[in-house]
């Protein structure tokens, strides 16, 4: 039966980043979220002694006051502490990640090219550039910082595996954060085997003992308390001239502040009277669809990654994980959990199923592909925010028109970016701190 009610801070989504709005606000609140179960994306699955997340949920905290709280809620010995093992596969051979500084083990034409091309960049670009001088597509940022071969072998394949589009196609104002640089003196050492740094925003992380990461996003639920959630509670219209809005069983919620995680494009289609510039800028959003698998493995795993990257187009996949390396108690005793994320959106799991094998045999992970247990599909839409030329400047005409009616869109999804769960805990934080300083400024 449709309901009507009325609150003062509406949020739209369950996930980390509207969790943590929840938490830190002081204002009335309720939570919607259209799942029947609190994390979004940040979730986890049990199926006969194995737990998966939506691929690999490591969590980086360096914010000291989120890295305390996370503690706090879930308790100083939930979390294990690890140290990143992760490799890049190809060319037949397992070399050190980040690529652009660890070429050695590669065939040596490889690492020529490799070391060639980084002297050749470093010698043809000048000692400082700024970031409006850097290239714009991220195929020529790649040959523009590390040379040719990496760009070649690594870098451009790779990313067009992951994003699903040329790196031509991609801008490079995303990649400053998360592609590690390293300078010409790293990329040398490391094609001798001299590389000791641990290169990346990710080198270290923390991982619950036991239940997947689902666990963080249960602890901020609790810690908001349940009643303030409403859980299998979609979205289907926001009315924000009236400030209500409507969900898909017809209830009505007025609210008199709003902050959504829900994803951009889609909050759009769900508001009334939407500008035709806004329209416009909403249709040139691109995400793209993540396909991964979750596998389970009869017996131990031959390798100890926590994640491999692996950039050559014959292989369907573009990485391979395992949660079981980073934490033993994600797969019954003596088996290998693994999740594997796929190039090939679009051929039949059936039909792949011989080469992802052969492929898992190769990279030394099994020696049987008879020991695969099971292996179940699952798809994510708009996994990952498409950086195209259009993006910054459509992006800004969404966001802006929400900032006028009021409307906070935060999160990943919600902000249409590319970021970690800290970023969307950071988010909720920052969210709840505006709507503080709103109620404080009348």
């Amino acid at each position: 039966m449709p309901t009507s009610s009325t609150i003062d801070t509406l949020v739209i989504g369950a996930g980390l980043a509207g969790l943590s709005c929840a938490h830190h606000t002081d204002r009335p609140c309720r939570v919607v979220e259209a799942a029947d179960h609190v994390g979004g994306k940040a979730k986890s699955e049990h199926f006969e002694g194995f737990t998966f997340d939506v691929t690999g949920h490591w969590l980086h905290l360096r914010d000291p006051d989120m890295k305390a709280l996370a503690l706090t809620l879930c308790g100083d010995d939930h979390f294990m502490r690890i140290r990143r093992m992760s490799r890049v596969w190809s060319h037949g051979v397992y070399t050190r990640y980040p690529y652009q500084a660890n070429t050695f083990g590669l065939p040596p034409e490889v690492i020529k090219e490799c070391v060639m091309g980084a002297i050749e960049a470093a010698k043809t670009r000048p000692e400082t550039v700024a970031l409006e001088d850097e290239p714009e597509n991220f195929a020529d940022w790649c040959r523009f910082y590390f040379g040719e071969g990496i760009a070649r072998h690594f870098m451009i394949p790779y990313n067009a595996k992951l994003w699903g589009v040329p790196a031509t196609e991609i801008t490079s104002r995303w990649c400053q954060r998360f592609v590690p640089r390293p300078a010409l003196e790293d990329i040398v050492a490391g094609a001798v085997g001299c590389n000791e740094k641990a290169m990346g925003y990710n080198a270290e992380f923390l991982y619950p003992r036991t239940g997947g990461i689902q666990t963080l996003a249960e602890a901020f639920a609790d810690a908001v308390g349940r009643e303030h959630i409403q859980l299998s509670s979609p979205v289907a219209k926001v009315d924000p001239a009236a400030r209500v809005a409507t969900l898909a069983d017809g209830s009505t919620i007025a609210y008199t502040h709003l902050v959504s995680t829900m994803q951009l494009p889609h909050l759009i289609d769900r508001m009334s009277d939407v500008p035709a510039a806004v329209q416009a800028a909403r249709a040139k959003l691109r995400g793209n669809v993540v396909r991964y698998l979750n596998v389970g493995v009869d017996g131990p795993l031959g390798q100890p990654d926590h994640w491999i990257y692996v950039p050559e187009e014959k292989w369907p996949f573009y990485r391979v994980g395992s949660f079981s390396n980073a934490n033993p108690a994600m797969a019954p005793a003596g088996c290998g959990a693994l999740y594997i994320e796929m190039s090939d959106r679009d051929t039949p799991l059936d039909d792949l199923r011989e080469v992802i094998g052969e492929g898992l045999v190769a990279m030394g992970l099994i020696d049987d592909p008879a020991r695969i247990r099971f292996m179940h599909e699952r798809i994510i839409d708009n996994a990952y925010v498409i950086y195209d030329f259009d993006y910054h400047a459509s992006r800004q005409t969404v966001l802006d028109h929400l900032e006028s009616l009021g409307i906070q869109s935060i999160g990943r999804y919600g902000d249409w970016n590319y970021s970690s769960m800290e970023d969307a805990l950071l988010d909720g934080r920052r969210a709840a701190r505006r709507l503080m300083d709103q109620e404080s400024a009348r």
